[in-house]
């Protein structure tokens, strides 16, 4: 007999199996006016079948078999049960039970008496919910349902008759025999031209085979970071656990067929299945089942009338199939599936969704399905897409992959608009040529210019990977003329300590990007840098030997401000540290050779020893250093600038500093928390003696912008053309506060300043041309530099703070000052509020042209029914004018990703031009007046599980919302 454990796996069935909620109706005809009357008791839930048999009336004897609906089978249900409220009645006395029978009251429910039974009755009008369907509470909206469109639906359907009031009950389609069914409707949402892909029964089929799986596929549909599910598989002890038949009764024949009746389950390992009735041949292990057969295992779980398994080699046929495969997780139906091998099954009829179930917004039709596992592939004949009910693609025939391996084929196409280039449109084709090489061919259209041909092409080796990307335009409508962008990546590993690295760039004009980008892969771009280097990196010991050059592609920038070409640099550096003693040296040398066509050129050799002294313990540290600079330069071309200056310079100067500082902490308790509060003071000591270098042409070296780790640097300048004169001391806290269960750091707040004992006569202008030094830079004599302060602060678990602050002695004002705030509440809340503000003291325009005053917002944050606004806008509080700004939304669920924004933005450097960049170094003559700024509207929507098409918005988000992460399912 059956067993109350199979009630432990599929919960939503008991109720629909019998063990609750039987309700029989008896119904008879009237000979006179040919009216249904239905009267019976429902079984009150939550009582045991002995006790229901106890307290359950007695038929009545003269009522003629009815022709209306039969009793209620103890047969499984091919849906789940529906659900059903009683609305409680007062109980009428016993002497009025009889009137109580007949007297039918308009817009009511049938009422269930048993004329028969004296005993006190509770009357009850049951309620039946579609979960689909709100609940109706309005009676006069109820009776307004026509019966027309009732009758329409499969099974009984009564309502109330016009006079008399007494109950019309009329069959349409098959009798349902008593099943539970729920009640639908023909209404179908408004703007769908198809009718759906899945009606409620099929749903609540799906709802069904999803309980039965062992974990939700869908539970972490929306989350960025894929969440494993938690089971342990047992898919590999199939061949050894045996084949497990409960049933109500069973029949044998000559010990080799075996047939089961009534509510049966067949367990093995991670299979499951339940059937009406199951025939098993022992000999050919072939199981044929029948009425509604349940089948679930690790990675999948389906429904189907009719099944025909061979267990010895995976075939099988299944009719009317209805199946959810969890780990893509993908739900569909077929009307014939196929098993022909472990590795090949063919699908007739198929319509499959990733969405879940309940949600069909998308679904993908076909004639014909093939998936073989072994190519990866699959085919698919006469297939169409509809989308939120309404047909959008179609195709006669579709090949696709059904892993990760690679298949040739076009990919989802892309569209855009902007207003230099005008509506484009690009399908790009995936070449699978070997299993090491591919090519990507993207032909676009842009509709003010042409059609550019683009593609990438890669390759992998044992030792070497790159890619390379072509684009190519024949003739620009506009310009009359072709273009072209290439550039290749290129990376080699000899052996495990030596190694290449090749990144090459080059485009046929300035206005390559501007006209022809797609706005939003592209930020503003001044140069095309290109770089070649090999590389031998061991243990104290690294070598480098590259080759750089750097690409115009901005028109504001003139000739002569351009970087220097370094045709070649080699830099070798040596470090050891002592273990008999706390003693590390090293050795820091570089040669490189610059190379330019408007400046001197020159070769520049530097050799930097060094040798500290690291003591350390658990509360203190103490870092004397002592290095000694040698460099040496060898001028060419001088003649186009500076004539009569040396052609060999050298330079030599010695360096000492000493790093020094200490370490406290506690414990303590705050509420239910314990933290770690820290305090650490440190010192640091340098000195540097004075050397003239005003003869040293500017190469590479530039100022370092100054923040809290510039204090302890030891030259205040980038590169080796200057060395600071210094002799200085810096001065600085550091306190954290730290939670001692998590480690994380929940406050942390800097502050430091640097104490000068003789004025800064090293300046970064000199004898010799620089774009750096069109402005004469006087001379720094303040005893103090900028008091510095930082904060950082983690106010909750998604609230933070990080600010910065710098306050001059000299003009007794604050200088710089930048706080950002931060909400972060995944998966979708994010706000981020910034203000910024930088004032120029080096050199003062009366329009301030130089100060930085600016605010910048961005959100990504639900709206309405998984709506959500995304957008940024920076603003220049000082120009009242927006600098960057873009605003949309992105709609998301648990089968498809709709993305789209408005963009304006500015593509060119003419006013940016803060900090130490002199405004002489633009060149407004070439400025081309409508390049200055561009608006264009963006999309992207993404089918989960199926394609995308429109431009990847998603990696636009994640580099400019701070917090935005890129979905990765």
């Amino acid at each position: 007999m059956r067993r109350r454990l199979f009630l432990v796996f599929l919960p939503s069935f008991y109720a629909s199996l019998g063990f609750a909620n039987e309700a029989v109706w008896n119904c008879e005809q009237s000979k006179d006016s040919k009216e249904w009357v239905c009267v019976g008791e429902a079984k009150p839930a939550g009582k045991t079948d002995e006790t229901q048999a106890a307290t359950q009336p007695a038929p009545v004897e003269e009522a003629q078999p009815p022709v209306g609906p039969e009793p209620v089978q103890a047969a499984r249900p091919a849906v789940p049960e529906r659900v059903e409220e009683t609305e409680p009645v007062l109980a009428k006395p016993v002497e009025d039970l009889e009137s109580a029978a007949t007297d039918v009251v308009e817009n009511e429910t049938p009422v269930v008496v048993d004329p028969e039974d004296k005993r006190r009755l509770v009357v009850k009008r049951p309620v039946v919910i579609d979960p689909n369907e709100p609940v109706p509470v309005d009676l006069e909206t109820t009776k307004t349902v026509s019966v027309a469109k009732a009758q329409r639906r499969p099974g009984w359907s009564c309502a109330p008759g016009e006079e008399n009031q007494n109950w019309s009950c009329k069959l349409e389609g098959n009798d349902p025999k008593g099943q539970a069914q729920i009640v639908a409707t023909d209404e179908t949402k408004p703007g769908l031209l198809l009718d759906p892909a899945f009606d409620w029964q099929q749903e609540q089929i799906f709802t069904t085979l999803h309980s039965q799986l062992k974990y939700d596929p869908w539970e972490n549909c929306m989350v960025d970071t894929p969440v494993s599910p938690t089971f342990v598989p047992e898919k590999h002890l199939r061949e050894t656990s045996p084949l497990e038949v409960r049933s109500d009764y069973s029949e044998l024949f000559d010990t080799e067929i075996s047939s089961y009746f009534g509510n049966v389950q067949i367990n093995r390992a991670d299979q499951h299945i339940l059937s009406d009735m199951a025939n098993y041949d022992t000999v050919s292990e072939t199981l044929d089942l029948q009425g509604d057969v349940y089948y679930s295992e690790d990675e999948l779980a389906l429904y189907s009338d009719t099944a025909v398994l061979n267990l010895a080699t995976d075939q099988g046929r299944l009719r009317d199939t209805m199946f959810i495969a969890p780990a893509a997780p993908i739900r569909g139906r077929a009307q014939v599936v196929y098993r022909d091998s472990k590795t090949l099954s063919r699908y007739k009829e198929v319509a499959y969704t990733s969405c879940r179930p309940g949600n069909q917004d998308w679904v993908v039709h076909a004639s014909e399905l093939k998936l073989n596992d072994i190519t990866g592939q699959g085919s698919a004949r006469n297939a169409w897409l509809e989308f939120k009910g309404t047909p959008v693609f179609y195709s006669p025939y579709l090949s696709f992959p059904i892993d990760d391996r690679r298949l040739s084929g076009f990919l989802a196409p892309s569209f855009g608009n902007t207003q230099r280039g005008g509506f484009n449109v690009s399908v790009p084709y995936y070449w699978n040529i070997a299993p090491n090489y591919d090519a990507t061919l993207r032909p676009r259209y842009l509709s003010k210019r042409g059609i550019l041909l683009g593609g990438e092409f890669r390759y992998l080796t044992k030792m070497t990977e790159g890619k390379l990307n072509l684009e190519f335009m024949p003739d620009d409508r506009l310009r009359d003329q072709s273009r072209y962008f290439a550039k290749i990546l290129n990376s080699t590993r000899f052996t495990p300590h030596i190694s290449s690295y090749l990144d090459l760039s080059y485009v046929s004009d300035k206005d390559y990007f501007n006209d022809l980008g797609n706005a939003l892969s592209l930020t503003n771009l001044s140069y095309l840098h290109s770089q070649a280097n090999v590389s031998y990196v061991n243990q104290g010991v690294s070598f480098i030997n590259r080759v750089e050059n750097y690409q115009a592609i901005d028109k504001a920038i003139r000739p002569q401000n351009r970087p220097y070409r370094r045709l070649p640099q080699s830099i070798l550096n040596l470090n050891h540290s002592f273990g008999f003693m706390p003693l590390d040296a090293a050795m820091n040398t570089e040669y490189v050779n610059f190379q330019h066509d408007h400046l001197v050129n020159g070769q520049r050799i530097n050799v930097k020893p060094s040798v500290s002294f690291p003591l350390e313990t658990a509360g203190a540290f103490l870092r004397p250093k002592f290095s000694l600079q040698h460099t040496q330069y060898l001028l060419s071309k001088q003649e186009t600038r500076n004539l009569g200056q040396p052609d060999s310079i050298s330079r030599t100067l010695p360096i000492a500093s000493v790093d020094g500082g200490l370490f406290f902490e506690r414990e303590f308790d705050f509420g239910e928390n314990s933290f770690r509060h820290t305090i650490e003071p440190r010192l640091f000591y340098l000195y540097i003696p004075k050397d003239d270098q005003d003869d040293i042409p500017l190469f590479d070296t530039s100022l370092y912008d100054f923040n809290f780790s510039s204090l302890f640097r030891e030259n205040r300048f980038s590169g080796n053309d200057r060395v600071q004169d210094a002799n200085q001391i810096t001065a600085a806290l550091t306190s954290r506060l730290v939670d001692s269960e998590t480690g994380r750091e929940r406050l942390r707040f800097d502050i430091g300043e640097i104490f000068y004992f003789r004025d800064r006569e090293v300046g970064l202008c000199g004898s010799y041309y620089s774009p750096l030094c069109t402005i004469n830079r006087p001379l720094e004599t303040s005893r103090f530099s900028n008091l510095v302060s930082e904060l950082n602060v983690r106010l909750t678990d998604h609230l933070s703070v990080d600010s910065g602050l710098q306050w001059s002695p000299d003009v007794n004002d604050i200088v710089r000052g930048d706080v950002m705030l931060h909400y972060i509440n995944y998966p979708g809340e994010m706000i981020n509020i910034g203000y910024r503000y930088r004032k120029n003291t080096v050199v003062t325009f009366p329009d301030r042209r130089n100060d930085i005053i600016q605010s910048d917002v961005s959100f990504h944050w639900p709206i309405y029914n998984n709506w959500y606004a995304v957008g940024r806008w920076q603003y220049s509080l000082l120009n009242n004018a927006t600098r960057e700004s873009f605003f949309g939304f992105e709609k998301e669920n648990c089968c498809w990703r709709f993305r789209v924004i408005g963009r304006r933005w500015v593509n060119t450097a003419v006013l940016n031009v803060f900090g130490d960049t002199a405004i002489s170094n633009v060149d407004f003559a070439n400025l081309d007046p409508e390049g200055e700024s561009q608006t264009g509207v963006f999309f992207q929507i993404e089918l989960k599980g199926l394609t995308g098409v429109g431009e990847k918005l998603d990696e636009f988000f994640e580099e400019n919302i701070y917090g935005y992460r890129k979905p990765t399912k």
